[in-house]
């Protein structure tokens, strides 16, 4: 799925699929919102990318899970099925790239809305750099907050170290940051501290790539329906609100990393 804003195409790629349960979603009411419930009892969420070409620029915003998969924590709810499927499942955004016709060594720049393990994973599998000629521009916060507390041998940050000490990495911090022309990072915590989304505007039409700002559609709607995995749910909720009433007061579009389809929508 793509669409343009002036001169600039934005194409949603997919790499994968997390199922994630009820109890990820404090204050979602199942019977309100069965629309968003899969017949598993899950929520599937996909983890995919952005890719952006315009104004002599390829970027991809943020990466996937990789080719990787997890199962389920000990303790929680699966999804519904024999065998119990897996939890995550990454590892088809090199397949969606050769698609949408762009061999990584075309792209120049990967923005990370943040550094979750479902956005990065791509970097720098196995420690062997995937878009060895892109910069990698991320929130400094999320280095300091997920990044360098994480073990050494930690896959997600043995891929951010290893695009690091090829000197490919660039972190960022304050409100707003330019990526390129006509494409802003704006700073949008609560999901995590260094959390940013990108504004891009053209020929006066502007999109939100909203990362994890929001989760479900039901948040649309439903103030109540928070995120586990929220490092400040307030913060997040702060967040969410003012991103959503920015967008329906501009007629912005928006494109939230995780909704069904990765689809673009105008509120």
């Amino acid at each position: 799925m793509g669409i343009t804003v002036g001169d600039i195409e934005i194409e949603a790629l997919g790499d994968g699929l997390i199922r994630l349960p009820l109890a990820f979603f404090p204050g979602l009411d199942p019977e309100a919102h069965a629309d968003v419930f899969d017949e598993d009892g899950t929520v599937h969420v996909p983890t995919g990318a952005f890719l952006i070409r315009g104004t002599g620029r390829t970027i991809l915003v943020d990466t996937g899970l990789g080719p990787r998969e997890f199962a389920f924590p000990k303790g929680m709810t699966p999804a519904k099925g024999d065998p119990t499927p897996p939890m995550g499942t990454g590892g088809d955004l090199a397949a969606a790239l050769d698609k949408a016709g762009c061999p990584v060594d075309e792209i120049d720049t990967v923005f990370l809305t943040h550094l979750h393990n479902d956005h990065i994973g791509w970097i720098a599998p196995e420690g062997d750099l995937t878009f060895p000629s892109a910069q990698v521009v991320f929130g400094q916060l999320d280095w300091d907050a997920l990044i360098e507390p994480a073990g050494t041998g930690d896959w997600p940050r043995v891929g951010m170290e290893t695009a690091r000490a090829a000197g490919l990495t660039e972190a960022i911090s304050g409100d707003d940051a330019e990526i390129a022309p006509g494409i802003v990072a704006r700073h949008a915590p609560g999901h995590t501290p260094g959390h940013y989304v990108l504004d891009i505007t053209a020929d006066d039409e502007r999109l939100l790539l909203l990362g994890d700002v929001l989760h479900t559609p039901a948040q649309l709607t439903d103030t109540r329906v928070g995120f586990l995995g929220d490092i400040d749910p307030d913060l997040a909720l702060r967040t969410r609100r003012r991103f959503l009433a920015e967008a329906e007061e501009t007629g912005a579009i928006i494109a939230p990393a995780h909704f069904p389809d990765m689809g673009f929508l105008r509120l």
